[in-house]
């Protein structure tokens, strides 16, 4: 063979790439994907990251009392609190600190104070992620003498209960509305052979009746008057036959007997009643005696008065309809809201208003579709304990010589049947009843002093979990007093030298001079 083409072979490189070659590829990408992961942990990870979640974390605090001073609790929690946003941030600043343990190798450089630390606020954000997802709280009333083993949840559902071809169908749904945010919601169901679609079209904050003027509207006048929650407002129709707190008030062309007869005449009001009125001009402050059995002009914004009834005549549009409207953006602990609600099928649809709201048991609109019957509420649901609580005495403290209450508590008896468990307890300020993981705590009482409100939590892990972690805040702080590793011990070990060289250069100025 020709030794020059046994050369050339030679310096011919082969097509195909040796087995070492493949290896160092794999090798060099595995690294360049290391360097890309590590790049992502020091941007998402590293002690910085985790400072600017902090300030994210404080500023969303901020920003939720401002919030919640302006739309109520329920607004904060819905754009904030229980945002995933927010979550995000917590699970993030968790990963930096586990990340940081690792890159500062505080257990390797055995930095024992440091690492308690990062290890408490792990551990109480994992508390608080415990009590999000499976704690549970909510309002418990009884009064005197009763026994009750329900409490109302502070989580708002909607309920539903569906009746076709005798079939009972019952489904529920948690849910956050609030006056701000998106308060969109959708969902469909099988109701026997039937797709059934439910939706939300919009929430209404404190809803009220108004007056709107409508061109195909009726005449319509408000009246006010005052109920067992205060001002209450209703409104008569032209037409209208309305029994309100026991006066029949008529607004019509014919008269009813013992009734407040209202009528329009040239658009002017006027009544009637078998009763003498009482009539006090708001503006001018006229007092006038109005007999019975005659036709009185209707004087707006005046009290009329015949014993125990009284009702100003608020307000009154020829043509008008009743709408709802908001009264308020701000929601309150106990406030009312609507929701604008819609149930359709391929064939038909329907829209309905259904009130409820946190604090407020719900109460069920009746609305039919089709062959379908339904029955929708919006609120707290009854949440049932395998135990009872009897409440055998309220009692009240007052400040010498005022009814300013200094402090209250409730006698009450926890019962367990299928124990034999039948305990007195306590129940006031910093001193609770703990049993079966539900804690009850003093929270408010009826305006008779004869019932009792007790809050009610339900969150045993969660809670022992972050006890856990404040402990392990504590000793964190004590460790960096005596640790020597830590930074306070070498701040305080500077000052110290500080301290010692302001005491000796005197001296030395002094020898000199």
């Amino acid at each position: 063979m020709d030794p020059l083409k046994i050369e050339r072979s030679k310096e011919i490189p082969s097509s195909q790439p040796s087995g070492k070659t493949v290896v160092m590829k794999q090798h060099k990408a595995s690294n360049q994907w290391a360097a890309i992961l590590r790049k992502i942990m020091n941007v998402f990870f590293s002690t910085s990251a985790a400072g600017l979640y902090i300030v994210i974390f404080a500023a969303a605090i901020g920003a939720a009392t401002f919030v919640e001073n302006d739309f109520g609790t329920s607004s904060a929690q819905k754009l904030i609190y229980k945002s995933w946003w927010f979550e995000l941030i917590l699970v993030l600043f968790g990963i930096s600190l586990l990340a940081n343990i690792r890159r500062f190798r505080m257990i390797k450089q055995k930095k024992w104070a440091t690492l308690t630390f990062h290890a408490a606020m792990i551990v109480i954000l994992a508390g608080a992620g415990i009590t999000r997802y499976f704690g549970s709280e909510g309002i418990m009333h009884i009064r005197e003498g009763n026994t009750t083993n329900v409490f109302l949840s502070s989580e708002t559902y909607l309920q539903f209960q569906a009746i076709s071809n005798g079939q009972k169908f019952v489904f529920e749904e948690p849910v956050l509305f609030a006056t701000l945010g998106d308060n969109q919601w959708k969902r469909s169901y099988l109701i026997g052979d039937q797709e059934v679609k439910i939706e939300v079209l919009d929430f209404i904050p404190n809803p009220s009746e108004v007056l709107v003027d409508h061109e195909n509207g009726v005449p319509v006048l408000k009246l006010v008057m005052a109920g067992a929650n205060g001002r209450e407002e209703h409104f008569v129709k032209f037409g209208d036959h309305k029994n309100i707190q026991g006066t029949l008030f008529n607004f019509s062309d014919h008269q009813l007997a013992s009734a407040f007869n209202i009528k329009l005449e040239n658009g002017q009001l006027y009544f009637l009643s078998d009763r003498t009125y009482s009539q006090l001009q708001m503006a001018s402050q006229k007092k006038d005696t109005l007999g019975a059995g005659v036709y009185h002009p209707l004087v707006l914004r005046s009290l009329y008065s015949s014993g125990n009834q009284s009702f100003v005549m608020g307000d009154f549009k020829a043509n008008a309809q009743v709408e709802i409207a908001s009264s308020s953006e701000k929601m309150e602990s106990n406030s009312l809201a609507g929701l604008k609600m819609k149930i359709s099928n391929e064939q038909q649809a329907r829209e309905f208003l259904v009130y409820g709201g946190q604090g407020v048991e719900a109460r069920p609109r009746v609305t039919t579709l089709g062959d379908i019957r339904f029955a929708v509420t919006y609120g707290t649901k009854r949440v049932t304990l395998p135990f009872s609580v009897k409440l055998n005495d309220f009692i009240m403290e007052r400040y010498p010589g005022t009814n300013s209450a200094s402090s209250y508590a409730s006698e009450v008896t926890l019962k367990v049947p299928n124990k034999g468990i039948d305990r007195d307890h306590r129940i006031y300020m910093n001193h609770i009843l703990n049993y079966g993981g539900y804690r009850f705590f003093q929270s408010s009482y009826d305006k008779d002093e004869l019932g009792t409100y007790l809050s009610v939590n339900h969150d045993r892990w969660g809670t022992w979990v972050s006890y856990i972690g404040y402990a392990l805040l504590t000793i964190g702080m004590i460790l960096t007093m005596f640790n020597s590793n830590t930074r306070f011990r070498q701040l305080t070990g500077m000052i110290k030298k500080i301290r010692q060289t302001e005491k000796i250069i005197p001296g030395v100025l002094a020898g000199l001079l």
